[in-house]
């Protein structure tokens, strides 16, 4: 039987060769397709590896920064020069301000003083040691009063670290800022009676002045008033 769909040799020859024509044009898409498929499986591939290096020296930086920083640091040129303990020495007391100068003498770092001018009075001083770890510190005290009589007691530490030596007291922090002590920042407490502030100096010593609650309003006037002294 002759099929109906080919009336002629030439037509099923066209047919036929239409035929081939779409199933390589077929294949040549998905060729097409399947090299561009590799193609950015490739990339992605290469992207990987790249990311993966990545994360991985991300990774051996934070473990190297980690140890670095769990090493014991080189100390500080401040820290290196730590203050040498003393030896102890016999206690001195003043009552005359013209003897303060061989007090400050006793002491191996600036006192703490105030001002000439100032308008405080000299009432008595008094230096003493006291047991701090494996030797002694030193504390130099010195009472004055206002001219009304309120008492102002300043204290030199020595050595600056020796924060035990200031005594804890029945003192709480207080939510106002220390006053500016020679230049430095404080800290200041209270308890029901006082107010006390103190300041380090590195390398030199611990500074506490102490006044009633009655001069609180006056404390950023009287700090402005004190001074570092030396004996020289």
């Amino acid at each position: 039987m002759t099929n109906p769909a080919c009336s002629g040799t030439s037509n099923c020859e066209a047919r036929s060769r239409t035929g081939k024509q779409g199933f390589s044009a077929g294949r040549e898409q998905k060729t097409d397709r399947d090299d561009y498929l590799k193609k950015y499986e490739k990339i992605w591939i290469i992207l990987g590896k790249i990311l993966g290096a990545a994360l991985s020296l991300a990774v051996l930086a934070g473990l190297y920064f980690t140890l670095v920083i769990a090493q014991p640091q080189p100390d500080t040129e401040e820290e290196k020069a730590v203050q040498p303990l003393l030896t102890a020495s016999p206690a001195l007391q003043i009552t005359d301000e013209t003897e303060l100068r061989t007090l400050v003498g006793s002491f191996p770092a600036p006192v703490m003083s105030f001002m000439s001018g100032s308008g405080m009075t000299f009432v008595s001083g008094k230096a003493e040691d006291a047991a701090y770890r494996e030797g002694y510190g030193r504390i130099l005290t010195l009472y004055w009063q206002t001219a009304e009589g309120e008492p102002l007691i300043l204290q030199s530490i020595y050595p600056a670290a020796a924060l035990e030596l200031m005594g804890k007291g029945d003192y709480s922090f207080s939510r106002t800022a220390g006053p500016v002590l020679f230049g430095m920042s404080s800290v200041r407490m209270e308890n029901s009676s006082t107010v006390r502030v103190h300041a380090q100096v590195r390398g030199e010593g611990l500074y506490v002045l102490t006044i009633p609650q009655t001069l609180k309003g006056s404390l950023s006037g009287i700090a402005r008033s004190i001074q570092l002294f030396t004996a020289d």
